[in-house]
């Protein structure tokens, strides 16, 4: 009896140091009573195994932090035999790090797959070194990706929700920051022929994941909580963990915002922005509208207004041009600004373009009424003081009282659909990466910049919405108000 004991426990060893899986199942297992596998595991621990850069978003309780409680324990077990090996646990800060390392030690006690392993720091929790015959030392070390600067490289570098902060929630600046740290510091952290493996929940659009760069450095997947399945009803993920039924409970629970973020990997940013960018498709999106050219015939009656959110350096600027029909404003015209100057004073150059100037032969070509721009850190105060700026120019200073109007006047024409854009994928983003606090999230698009575009124009769409039907045929700008057969009633 035990020879054949003794033969089914080579075999599972022998099993397990072919497939990560096998070993998660029947090994690690034992650490875990009750642990439960299936498809969406099976799938996780090949794809972790399969790639030595893996990126790995999923939803909360899927099988992320536990996979690579596991994954340590399986290069424990196996290279730890033959080679020294270096692994770095990484989370938002160093005491988030060591909480895993303990779990990690406390899963190792539990298993008696490890009972002939040395844990060379047995009083310590948060960090971990072990050895299995004092001639080959593993060493896991906690870091905090903030406070994380170089030194020597590692075997294996384990980052586990790096943008995850559970006491308070992150800035902006704080996920830029992050984000440089991992592409400057921590992507140069790894010895030749390491392995690096990335899991988490995403917070924006400007987060790690979504950068192009770094998604090209890594094999990257998306688990969200609900899937469809081949008829299109939604199954979910992990079914021998969760049901349908226990999913869609947590709704009520965690709130529609914070499941989807969680559970359906929607950024929690975009989650909780001003607008929902499947709404703004349903109903102001219009795939149908074209992006006029500058170059082409174009003329109306109609009043044209525009918004510019002035940007240079570090975001682009963002221009857009309504035309206001019946009471709607259409979009007509879209232009992003990437690096260009300001102004130049010269007459408009389309092979050397500047903003002013491409805006002010929109002007003409598109006739546009009147362009409301920002104001609030005077890029334009010298081309304003020096005349340069025509009349059609209207300065808006951004208040913390203004932008709150402007942004309630935007979403009020979006509501009642008295509002048309462009089918734009980015745009769309940048629109809807302004959140409910009205802070505009940084993402690889840039900085809100198409929300407060859409909201600057409006503020002449809105002062025409409120104005009279006599009123409203009296225009600022290029075309007289006696261009017609017969004046305005009034005049």
């Amino acid at each position: 009896m035990q020879e054949l004991d003794l033969k089914k426990e080579v075999k599972t060893i022998s099993d397990a140091q072919k497939s990560f899986f096998l070993f998660t199942k029947n090994i690690f297992s034992k650490s875990m009573p009750g642990f439960v596998t299936g498809r969406y595991v099976e799938d996780a621990c090949n794809y972790l195994q399969k790639h030595d850069r893996t990126m790995r978003i999923a939803f909360r309780s899927g099988f992320k932090s536990v996979s690579f409680y596991s994954y340590s324990n399986f290069l424990i077990m196996f290279r730890g035999m033959s080679e020294d090996l270096d692994i770095r646990y990484f989370s938002f800060n160093e005491t988030m790090a060591g909480g895993h390392i303990g779990k990690i030690k406390s899963l190792i006690r539990r298993n008696p797959y490890f009972d002939e392993l040395i844990d060379l720091k047995s009083t310590a929790e948060n960090v971990a070194s072990f050895t299995w015959d004092k001639k080959h030392f593993i060493n896991i070390r906690p870091q905090g990706i903030l406070s994380f600067t170089r030194g020597t490289k590692a075997d294996v570098i384990l980052c586990d929700d790096l943008l995850s902060d559970p006491t308070n929630a992150l800035y902006p600046t704080t996920i830029l920051k992050v984000n440089d740290i991992f592409r400057s510091v921590i992507l140069e952290s790894i010895r030749p022929g390491g392995e690096i493996h990335v899991i988490g929940s995403p917070l924006s659009r400007a987060d790690l994941y979504y950068i192009p760069e770094i998604q090209k450095e890594f094999n990257t997947v998306f688990f969200p909580a609900l899937i469809k399945d081949e008829s299109g009803n939604e199954t979910p993920q992990w079914p021998e963990f969760i049901t349908l039924e226990e999913i869609k409970a947590k709704i009520p629970v965690m709130g529609e915002k914070i499941f989807a973020a969680e559970m359906m990997l929607e950024p929690y940013y975009s989650a909780d922005s001003f607008f929902n960018k499947e709404q703004l498709r349903k109903d102001v999106v219009n795939s149908q509208l074209k992006n006029i050219r500058l170059t082409e015939n174009f003329f109306t009656t109609n009043l044209v207004v525009a918004g510019y959110d002035v940007g240079k350096k570090k975001h682009p600027a963002a221009f857009q041009v309504f035309e206001v029909i019946n009471g709607r404003a259409i979009m007509i015209h879209h232009k992003e600004f990437r690096k260009w100057p300001y102004y130049n004073g010269k007459p408009y150059d389309p092979l050397h373009p500047a903003q002013v100037e491409y805006i002010k032969e929109a002007i003409k070509k598109l006739c546009i009424d009147k362009v409301y721009y920002d104001a609030t850190r005077g890029e334009l105060e010298g081309a304003l003081e020096s005349g340069y700026l025509t009349p059609h120019f209207i300065p808006v200073v951004f208040t913390h009282k203004m932008k709150c109007q402007i942004a309630t006047d935007f979403e009020k024409a979006v509501l009642n659909k008295q509002i048309e854009i462009f089918d734009d994928e980015n745009m769309l983003n940048s629109i809807c990466s302004v959140t409910n606090d009205l802070v505009s999230i940084e993402t690889v698009n840039g900085h809100g910049d198409e929300f407060w575009t859409c909201a600057l124009a409006l503020i002449g769409f809105n002062a025409f919405d409120a104005s009279s039907k006599q009123d409203s045929k009296i225009k600022t700008g290029g075309k007289s108000v006696f261009e017609n057969k017969k004046p305005p009633k009034g005049w």
